[in-house]
């Protein structure tokens, strides 16, 4: 199978490889190629820009959380696309720790048999940029770098210096700073898509790769990527649904991979997006709350009354509930601002969220389910990730679903409060690690709808 491919990876996070990926796959689909976008890493916040620009679900790849499955969900991903781009994560070589390849951009591309193109940052340097992308070259000979993007070029002139100093890369361009073709950011990463669609800075992203890099190499290097070998496949036959979940989804909840809602309607779940700001709780027989930002737009959570008092009652009769970090703090009686203003959320759990001015947890976590739940049974582990400024106080004595056997969580090493038939927890999910995780969700959800 030929699936043409590319990485794009950076020295290290902040180089600009997200604006530089997102100007990529424009230039692509300008050219007549149909690009297929992934994330590597869990990220939510890159992929929705590659999602709104495209006009299809960018998904996510990663060695360290689901790394059986990373092969099988990028043959899957690619299906129907001219040539997939892989977005990095942070730096080449970044992942689970100093020492271990997995989680990395670097290990992502050696299992895919991905061409690299690096992207180095040539503010404030020359000759020493050759140096930095030769170290890049020489730490993993293994990992096929296929070119160089020099970003924030000061000149024609500083272009030609660090294009010269590079030794057996080729050199596909360089860009110059403009703020103004930056995607812009606060406390979680890129601000969401969704709440800045500004198409003329996209426009402006595309003209600056078009202008600045040599796109033509760049399509021939994906093209001389190594054929694929697929995996013997099952055939899947369509059937009638087995229930309904509600996807929370509007400008509050939307961190979520598009493989967990593919997963969901595999499984035999029709998935009901709604929206916690705007909606009427829809008829269904199961809840899916993912992260995003409800401190942000806590009160038009607060405001919709009507909303957060389905939501409660869904949850004291019974009905499954899965809810993850943002999800979780709407689930707590009430969310505090760093100045001390609170917010009334859905009160199903007695505890509140504080947000803080410092980052209070970031990386992989491993739990292990101390109790059975709506998602496990005692025992069951998996792995997943945290990442948030806030903390749960008011929490008393609580029995948690999670014990962490790698990150944070909640509390002295516990994570996930339970009541009733809800779970919510900081810790995110890519259920290609935990496949059984939403098995079982989806069969309380048609348990319920059967009750």
């Amino acid at each position: 199978m030929k699936i043409p491919r590319i990485v794009i990876a950076g020295e290290r996070s902040g180089v600009g490889k997200s604006t530089i990926t997102v100007g990529i796959l424009l230039a692509l689909k300008a050219r007549g190629l149909e690009p297929q976008p992934f994330k590597t890493g869990p990220d939510f916040l890159d992929p929705m820009h590659h999602s709104l620009v495209l006009g299809k679900p960018s998904r996510n790849l990663d060695t360290w959380m689901f790394k059986d499955k990373v092969f099988s969900s990028f043959l899957r991903g690619s299906r129907g696309s001219d040539i997939s781009v892989i977005e990095g994560v942070m730096g080449l070589y970044d992942g689970l720790d100093g020492r271990s390849e997995e989680g990395s951009t670097s290990h992502l591309a050696k299992r895919l048999g991905a061409p690299v193109i690096l992207i180095v940052d040539a503010s404030s340097s020359a000759r020493s940029a050759g140096a930095v992308a030769l170290g890049f070259r020489e730490y993993d000979p293994d990992v096929n770098i296929g070119g160089v993007i020099f970003n924030n070029v000061g000149s024609p002139h500083h272009l030609e210096m660090v294009r010269d100093s590079l030794r057996g890369m080729e050199c596909l361009g360089g860009i110059p700073h403009d703020a103004l073709a930056e995607l812009s950011s606060r406390h979680l990463g890129l601000v969401p898509a969704t709440e800045d669609p500004n198409m003329e800075r996209y426009g402006r992203i595309q003209k600056m790769i078009e202008d600045n890099v040599d796109m033509d190499r760049m399509v021939d290097i994906a093209f001389s990527a190594p054929d694929i070998c697929p995996p013997r496949s099952r055939t899947r036959h369509s059937r009638a649904p087995r229930c309904r979940i509600g996807l929370a989804q509007d400008e509050a909840f939307n961190f979520y991979y598009a493989d967990n809602i593919d997963g969901l309607r595999s499984l035999g779940a029709e998935v009901v997006p709604f929206s916690p700001i705007r909606d009427e709780l829809p008829d269904v027989d199961g809840l899916y709350f993912g992260g995003g930002y409800p401190e942000v737009f806590a009160p038009q959570l607060e405001a919709a009354s009507g909303m957060r008092q389905a939501v409660k009652k869904a949850a004291t009769s019974g009905m499954p509930i899965y809810a993850e970090c943002g999800g979780m703090m709407y689930f707590c009686d009430a969310v505090a601002d760093a100045q001390g203003g609170k917010r009334k959320m859905c009160g199903v759990f007695d505890a509140e969220v504080e947000m803080t001015e410092r980052l209070q947890a970031i990386g992989y976590v491993e739990v292990r389910a101390r109790k059975d739940n709506v998602l496990s049974k005692s025992g069951w582990g998996t792995r997943g990730h945290e990442f948030h400024f806030s903390k749960v106080s008011c929490l008393g004595e609580k029995e948690f679903a999670y014990e962490m056997l790698r990150g944070k969580g909640m509390i002295d090493n516990k994570d996930g409060l339970t009541a009733y038939d809800t779970l919510a927890s900081y810790t995110h999910l890519h259920f290609a690690s935990c496949p059984k995780f939403v098995r079982r969700f989806v069969r309380n959800c048609e348990m319920w709808r059967r009750r």
